[in-house]
C-alpha cells in the first residue's frame, strides 16, 4: 500500500511540472522534462494521459541520442533536486528507507563525476552508468553503438 502511495504522489509531481520537454524514444523508453523512463503502464482518464514510469536515467538530462537498440545520454546532475525529492518521501518505512539510501549511493557517485554518460539497453532495460565520457567513449566502442545527440553538445 505504501508502494502504490508513493508512486501515486511520483506521477502527481510529474504531471504537475511543465511538459514541454517530451521525447518517446521507442520501446516504451520516454525522455520527459531531464529524466529518462520506462513505461510501465499508461491509461487515459477525463480526457488526461496517465503514465506508470521507472526511472532510469535521474534528473537533469541536458542530452540523448537513440536507436532501435540503445539509448544514450549525457546527464549534470543536480543535488538540490535530490535534497528535495528524499524531502517528499512521506514515511520511515524499510521500503522507502532503501530507496532514499540507493538514491544517496547513486547521487553520490554522480557527483564525483559531475558530468555522467549513460546507456540503456533496451531489450533487457539494462542501464550503464553513470560514467565518466573517457569510459562511455570506450562502452560505446566495445558495444558497437554509434549514436548521434539529439541536441548540439555544448
Amino acid at each position: 500500500m505504501h508502494m502504490r502511495k508513493f508512486i501515486y504522489i511520483f506521477i502527481v509531481l510529474l504531471l504537475s511540472g511543465c511538459h514541454d520537454d517530451y521525447w518517446e524514444l521507442g520501446d516504451s523508453y520516454v525522455y520527459n522534462n531531464g529524466c529518462i523512463y520506462y513505461v510501465i503502464d499508461t491509461c487515459h482518464r477525463d480526457g488526461v494521459r496517465y503514465e506508470g514510469l521507472e526511472e532510469l536515467v535521474p534528473f537533469d538530462v541536458h542530452n540523448f541520442g537513440y536507436n532501435e537498440h540503445y539509448i544514450i545520454a549525457y546527464q549534470k546532475p543536480d543535488s538540490a533536486y535530490y535534497i528535495d525529492f528524499n524531502q517528499t518521501i512521506p514515511d520511515s518505512t524499510t521500503c522507502f528507507q532503501e530507496k532514499a539510501d540507493s538514491l544517496e549511493t547513486l547521487l553520490g557517485k554522480m557527483l564525483s563525476i559531475q558530468n555522467c554518460y549513460w546507456i540503456i539497453r533496451k531489450k533487457d532495460k539494462r542501464v550503464f552508468g553513470p560514467m565518466s565520457e573517457s569510459d562511455f567513449n570506450r562502452r560505446c566502442k566495445r558495444m558497437g553503438i554509434s549514436i548521434s545527440w539529439v541536441r548540439e553538445m555544448k
